[in-house]
């Protein structure tokens, strides 16, 4: 077996990124076109943020995932892992799973604000992208999740952090160029000074 050179790797990762970030814009276009996510008709600025928080929901599925894969280890190994979480060989064993989940919270804590963010700029046009986005994030976070803990190659989470990570990047710059642009009141009723 030989040992990849510096180089071969971080092309190995280059090439896993620029493959889930095409897949990450192909699955939008493709659900922008044919995925039948209902929105509200003519929103106000509650509706929208209703409608998003109601999304939201299913940006906690990754978490809750995460959660249950480091309870079932510490589960099945109840005599180590259950017993004494601070022990060398009980963190050893939920090291990978406890580094998957913590990813995930980091993501999420990203990923939350950004959709709510996004909801209020978006008009009911384009407010399908919050469904389609919080999809591709939980998509995003298994492939994560098997690509770090089942795969065997560590590597294989490049995959899933680039199809998470980039959309909220994505986001983050629409986000920053509508405040830049059309200020924080953006789409808000005029109110007399």
């Amino acid at each position: 077996m030989t040992t990849k050179t510096k180089a071969d790797l971080q092309f190995e990762v280059k090439k896993r990124i620029s493959i889930a970030v095409t897949l990450g814009l192909s699955l939008t276009y493709i659900a922008w076109v044919y995925a039948p996510f209902a929105v509200p008709s003519d929103p106000n600025l509650t509706d929208r943020l209703v409608f998003t928080l109601r999304w939201l929901a299913l940006s906690i599925v990754p978490i809750f995932i995460g959660i249950r894969l480091v309870g079932s280890i510490r589960y099945e190994n109840m005599d180590t892992a259950g017993v004494d979480t601070t022990a060398p060989y009980s963190e050893g064993l939920v090291r990978l799973s406890q580094r998957a989940l913590q990813n995930t919270l980091e993501q999420t804590a990203m990923h939350v604000p950004l959709m709510l963010i996004l909801g209020t700029y978006l008009d009911s046009n384009h407010l399908k992208l919050v469904p389609i986005l919080i999809c591709l994030f939980v998509l995003a976070r298994i492939m994560y999740y098997i690509g770090y803990l089942f795969t065997g190659d560590h590597l294989g989470r490049a995959f899933g952090f680039a199809l998470t990570f980039f959309p909220n990047v994505i986001t983050l710059v629409f986000c920053l160029y509508c405040l830049a642009t059309g200020g924080a009141n953006y789409g808000l009723s005029s109110s007399v000074a």
